[in-house]
């Protein structure tokens, strides 16, 4: 459906990058010994034929000698990769290359349930799970639902599930694909029994810093994760965007080198029905979202010239973990881009666990040149809330980046077209897993760029498209988007 330009809204909150092909070529490709991963390099430079793949699948350092005259680059990388157990796709004239679903679907195990409150029966949203002391993790969705897909070597482990307020639960895994339902118990606070020594707000933070560094990885690291974007229109879903990624993140000591992803599969849903005179996009969201990490670049904590000031708000729990809550806002409100939200702060490592916080209501009222890049100027958009919280879990003596989400809500006015919509847009992303990384950091024509929209570079697959990757199970609204557009 073609719209008027002049109705466009972009918001700066997440992003994709556009690649221009074209869609039939074929190359001449005659190299000796020479890496996989530079082969593939080679492809991209000689076709502009954009290649994406998981590196757990191939063996990117391995060397080969090729002979291949006038070939398309679809063929070719099928006839190097033909010994390989992987999956070889191509889609919008861009290559995928990930893990055979056929050949490794039984050797995962998938764990599917709900997580609820012991004595309620509520479900609990965003609840970590995790195999013990592994890497591997998953949250639940906003109903409380989960899936997990785990290696079938895994079977004799245990599952732990972990929520602020609420005792840990562990559960062993068995060695069957399993459905379960896991109720949680809050956690009783007897403040006798528990000994907790008070500090001061400044000392609670001056230890973050100083314990920062045996705290968090100091070692280039692989994350794998799985990012979504929601678009609701007045609490309807209209756009659902999902993506595996992957982020090549520098270590915790060198802030001052960025963190860089690169897109690896991905599908959508359009219903633009309701959208009809309201093109509305998001931009940035996994170049954006791969570069939240409070505990790595402290933001909102004290510098020469603090702009925010800090108080003590007492503790929370995270199973046994007892948190220091600390909560900070602006020193001066002054409707620069500030927010206001609390810490939680491990008590005994002095490592960030858990932060929330959101635009300022002063801020917001300040921040439609911030959030909203492109609008016409008879459509009035008004930023509404903007709010965001990010959570570490604890894996072998590290707390290593759990998840990170965003919600933010514009209001869109046009009488013209008697228009009058709040338009709510969530960014979820869940690292899955994550493993050290000893290779070049991506290249820059394969990461994520600042305007790239994830919307516009990928289409809805089917229904076995994610394989052996953990996603966030979609909440029962998004999976009837799904399923509604493949029984069209």
């Amino acid at each position: 459906m073609k719209r008027s330009s002049d109705k466009c809204i972009v918001l700066l909150i997440c992003l994709l990058c556009v690649h221009s092909m074209s869609l039939s070529q074929e190359v001449n490709l005659r190299f000796d010994n020479i890496k996989l991963a530079a082969f593939i390099d080679s492809i991209t430079a000689k076709s502009e034929i954009d290649i994406a793949y998981d590196v757990n699948a191939i063996p990117v350092d391995s060397v080969i000698s090729v002979d291949f005259s006038r070939i398309h680059p679809f063929e070719a990388i099928k006839q190097v990769l033909s010994s390989n157990e992987v999956l070889v796709t191509f889609l919008n004239n861009q290559i995928i290359i990930g893990k055979a679903l056929k050949t490794e679907r039984d050797a995962y195990l998938r764990l599917k349930g709900r997580v609820i409150d012991k004595v309620e029966g509520s479900p609990l949203p965003m609840v970590n799970i995790t195999v013990k002391n592994k890497v591997l993790g998953t949250i639940t969705n906003s109903n409380g639902d989960f899936e997990f897909v785990i290696p079938n070597q895994l079977n004799k482990d245990t599952l732990a599930f972990s929520f602020l307020g609420y005792d840990n639960h562990f559960i062993p895994v068995e060695s069957i694909d399993s459905v379960l339902l896991v109720r949680l118990t809050s956690h009783d606070i007897h403040l006798p029994e528990i000994e907790v020594k008070y500090q001061e707000v400044n000392e609670i933070l001056f230890n973050v810093l100083e314990n920062k560094k045996q705290n968090y990885w100091n070692e280039q690291s692989l994350l794998t994760g799985f990012f979504r974007e929601s678009i609701l229109q007045d609490a309807e879903y209209v756009q659902v965007s999902e993506a595996i990624i992957e982020i090549s993140k520098p270590d915790y000591g060198k802030a001052s080198s960025m963190e860089r992803a690169r897109f690896i599969k991905g599908r959508k849903q359009d219903d633009l029905q309701k959208m009809e005179n309201v093109d509305f996009k998001l931009e940035g969201g996994p170049f954006q979202f791969s570069r939240i990490d409070i505990a790595r670049y402290l933001d909102f904590f004290p510098k020469e010239e603090s702009l925010y000031k800090y108080e003590y708000d007492g503790i929370d729990f995270r199973g046994d973990d007892v948190l220091y809550k600390v909560k900070f806002k602006p020193i001066d409100d002054n409707g620069d881009l500030l927010y206001e939200g609390t810490f939680f702060i491990h008590s005994k490592s002095y490592a960030i666990v858990h932060v929330d916080f959101s635009l300022t209501k002063r801020a917001i009222r300040y921040s439609r040149k911030a959030l909203i890049k492109k609008t016409s100027g008879k459509v009035k958009a008004r930023p509404k809330y903007a709010d965001y919280s990010i959570d570490y879990r604890f894996v072998n003596d590290k707390w290593i980046l759990n998840k990170v989400t965003g919600v933010i809500i514009i209001n869109i006015v046009d009488k013209r077209q008697k228009i009058n919509s709040d338009f709510r847009a969530i960014s979820e992303l869940l690292i899955s897993n994550c493993i050290a990384y000893k290779g070049d950091r991506f290249k820059w024509s394969e990461s994520f760029k600042e305007s790239y929209v994830l919307a516009d570079e990928i289409e809805e697959t089917d229904i076995e498209f994610w394989g052996n990757y953990n996603i966030i199970k979609p909440n029962e609204a998004i999976e009837k988007v799904f399923k509604n557009k493949q029984d069209n």
